[in-house]
């Protein structure tokens, strides 16, 4: 046969090899394009009895509507909500509420209200974050006054007096009562620990002409610690933040964030003193209170509007940069139309607030069978600047070319501990049903609602489906 070989004509030769070379590169292109739709894909054959599949999804650089992060709007925009031109999507509906109108009268709760303002904020794709506030307009309802709460009219509302015992066993009710209802909900994004001062703010600043008075009646030490208290223990399992201002290292060391309600200020209200170098700056000098993004959510709200920087001549570069080190999770620009000139800065911004999660790798056996446990290692990065602070779970599903889904199983990862900067390894275990016909089946993975029922959150990886699982490769089961 050797001999044979050599004798043939150098014309077939150049044929025979030829044919062989086109075979190779149309099995190199039908591998490529298995590749190109379940991204990078390898295979271990180095242990043959169980050959691995790893995959490499491929990262995106969209801006991610996830919930817990991004921008906030105002009340939904107070009746005129700007268009997605000039102000871009927001997930968090943010709302500020006085005592009087949550209970008009002693002991009944405007709990109808509140919930056809979550059920809104749902069919805009939105989470509630609210602050309830007790001199701002309406305040704190008259029924408390008369009861002998002292108060002094402040502009547009009025401020009563915090240290009455009276305004503290009621006021405690209130929070008792709302945290009830609320408290550990997958509505709520967060809940400002408000209630103190102007606007809920932890301030006196609207307290012209009767500063002695506000003096009096604001809360001494022991009190404000108390109302701190009131939402740290009534509100379990929601995010708090307290507004700087208030006990914010007391708050931050029980697990709370906390929120700067004049971001971005550079001079907005005085040429000598500002709330980015001046307030801000030194409060996060504190280990406590620097660190505190790591546990609860860091929210800013624009001093003034974003249209007021530009005409200032603020730097959006430096403030958006001051943003992202100090880890904010929610912007609320207040509903007001961003510069246009601005608009592709805040987009990038979007791309790199709050979690962004991106799928690195998964490795896989190659086969695997029913009733048998199917092992899950996977490398994820965090790339945004804050963790999450819901507790979401990771999940795996397996489906059939026909779309039917034949098991669906939760992770045991904690991604509350997922902060940015660092890898993070999975491995899982899950079992097979018994039941499971032979054939190759889709993983798919997703992170879903509090509740586990449906995917809640978008990876930063191609591939989304419509209904937000994401295919990541195949695994063929065999009895």
């Amino acid at each position: 046969m050797a001999e044979g070989i050599r004798q043939m004509p150098n014309r077939l030769i150049r044929t025979s090899f030829l044919y062989s070379l086109a075979f190779a590169v149309v099995m190199l292109e039908g591998a490529c394009s298995l590749a190109s739709s379940l991204n990078a894909v390898s295979h271990d054959d180095s242990a043959p009895a169980e050959p691995t599949v790893t995959v490499h999804p491929r990262e995106i650089k969209d801006v991610l509507y996830n919930p817990g992060m991004g921008l906030a709007d105002f009340h939904f925009g107070f009746g005129h909500p700007p268009s997605t031109d000039q102000y871009p999507r927001q997930t968090v509906a943010y709302f500020r509420w006085s005592w009087a109108d949550l209970e008009p009268e002693e002991g009944r709760y405007a709990f109808g209200f509140v919930d056809r303002v979550i059920e809104q904020a749902k069919t805009q794709g939105k989470t509630l974050a609210f602050r309830i506030m007790t001199e701002y307009e309406a305040g704190s309802p008259e029924w408390l006054f008369q009861k002998g709460v002292g108060s002094a009219k402040v502009g547009r509302g009025v401020f009563p007096d915090y240290n009455n015992p009276t305004f503290l066993i009621y006021h405690e009710k209130l929070i008792k009562a709302f945290g009830e209802r609320y408290a550990g909900s997958p509505d709520i994004d967060h809940v400002d620990i408000g209630s103190v001062g102007c606007w809920g703010e932890w301030n006196m600043a609207c307290c012209q002409g009767v500063e002695a008075q506000c003096q009096q009646y604001y809360p001494v030490e022991e009190n404000q610690i108390k109302i701190t208290e009131w939402y740290l223990k009534h509100f379990s399992g929601t995010p708090l933040v307290m507004l700087h201002g208030g006990q914010l290292k007391y708050a931050v060391s029980r697990d709370a964030g906390w929120r700067g309600d004049c971001f971005g200020d550079y001079g907005y209200f005085s040429p000598t003193w500002n709330h980015m170098e001046h307030a801000y700056t030194p409060a996060l000098q504190d280990p406590v209170i620097e660190s505190a993004w790591k546990n609860a959510p860091v929210q800013f709200e624009v001093c003034g509007v974003t249209q007021d920087w530009y005409e200032k001549g603020f730097d959006i570069d430096l403030i958006l940069k001051k943003g992202l080190e100090w880890h904010v999770s929610v912007l609320n620009a207040k509903s007001s139309p961003i510069p246009t000139e601005w608009r592709p800065r805040i987009d990038e911004f979007l791309t790199k607030i709050g979690y962004r999660f991106v799928l690195r790798q998964m490795t896989h056996p190659a086969e695997a069978r029913p009733g048998r446990g199917l092992s899950l290692r996977s490398r994820w990065e965090n790339i945004g600047v804050a963790p999450i602070y819901h507790d979401w779970p990771l999940a795996y599903r397996l489906r059939s070319a026909g779309g039917h889904v034949v098991a669906r199983w939760a992770s045991t990862a904690h991604l509350r501990r997922w902060l940015p900067g660092v890898p993070h390894e999975v491995e899982d275990v899950v079992t097979l049903p018994e039941d499971v016909l032979d054939g190759s089946y889709v993983l798919d993975v997703a992170i879903l609602d509090q509740g586990g029922h449906a995917p809640f959150v978008d990876l930063a990886i191609e591939g989304k489906r419509q209904d937000r699982w994401y295919p990541i490769s195949t695994v063929m089961i065999r009895r």
